[in-house]
């Protein structure tokens, strides 16, 4: 037993000291732009033969700066599981308010030398530490006078345009989500808890239907609309409605979705992946003419999700 205690102990002091391959940044929407500064991170990590890690912050900047941000592309969950599936082996969060006023030298002292880093990936143009006053020249002579080497990779672009996360923000909010997802590299997605609603839109559309309360407030929300979506893990089509029902004069917002395959009662956690807004949200003039306009949605959502 004794035994077995000392050699879970050396394991836990190994892991700690061993040395690091580190990528460092917000990582909000873990989107292609990031993906080509975590493939050059594992490379390298490869050849050196160390482990790889994602330093991150804990809140994000914006949400710190801003309590009331609610245009966050991944919540906490989302980014580790994302970062993971890029092929990190840990991710570290770092609570920001800690680090926030750090100068520059305390930061690599306090975080980077304690996780034993020695290869250090960053962005162009990265800042850290009090006022923002670390930048790369900072980590490069850091890195020379601790022992770990600094690697920039330049800013990502698609289709010649650069890859952000504010550009990803700004693509969303004005309902361009087929640009938004190729910048992002995945189907930009909510997941949350399944709400009760008035039942009024599964009636219309005679499929089963989720109400959805999203598990982050601070997380984007598409503009109000119809959308083609994929629902669940197992990405049945569907169709999404996000408004309040100007038609029954309900002031209500809400996140619908309904299944045009499947029963939602197959989901234990909803989740909705958005492929491409239809249509904007708009008031009818009757009830039949709403009717009328839903087959016409469904079936063109049908007909994108069936192309992509």
């Amino acid at each position: 037993m004794a035994s077995s205690g000392r050699d879970a102990l050396y394991t836990t002091m190994e892991k700690a000291l061993a040395d690091r391959a580190a990528v460092i940044g917000s990582f909000d929407g873990v989107h292609k732009g990031h993906a080509t500064l975590i493939r050059a991170l594992l490379d390298e990590a490869r050849k050196r033969n160390i482990q790889s890690v994602a330093i991150t912050f804990d809140p994000p900047p914006s949400l710190y700066f801003n309590p009331h941000f609610n245009f966050l592309l991944t919540t906490k969950e989302e980014k580790e599981e994302l970062l993971l599936a890029a092929g990190i082996a840990q991710v570290r969060f770092l609570g920001f308010s800690g680090v926030v006023d750090k100068e520059p030298e305390r930061f690599v002292s306090d975080e980077l030398l304690t996780m034993n880093i020695r290869l250090l990936t960053v962005g162009q143009g990265f800042r850290f530490g009090r006022k923002r006053a670390g930048d790369v020249e900072v980590l490069r002579s850091a890195g020379q006078e601790h022992g770990f080497d600094v690697r920039v990779i330049a800013k990502e672009e698609f289709e010649g345009e650069p890859i952000s996360a504010t550009r990803i923000r700004e693509l969303l909010l004005l309902g361009h989500i087929c640009r938004a997802n190729a910048l992002l590299g995945y189907e930009y997605r909510l997941k949350g808890e399944a709400a009760k609603g008035l039942g009024r839109a599964g009636a219309l559309l005679d499929t089963p239907t989720v109400n959805l309360k999203p598990d982050d407030t601070h997380k984007l929300v598409p503009p109000d609309g119809i959308y083609a979506v994929r629902f669940g893990t197992g990405r049945r089509p569907g169709i999404c409605y996000i408004g309040s029902s100007p038609t029954f004069g309900d002031s209500t917002h809400k996140i619908e979705a309904h299944l045009l395959e499947g029963s939602p009662e197959e989901e234990t956690k909803p989740i909705i992946h958005f492929v491409e807004r239809l249509r904007p949200d708009r008031k009818f003039s009757s009830l039949a003419a709403l009717k009328e306009q839903v087959k016409e949605d469904v079936a063109q959502a049908r007909r994108v999700l069936s192309q992509r």
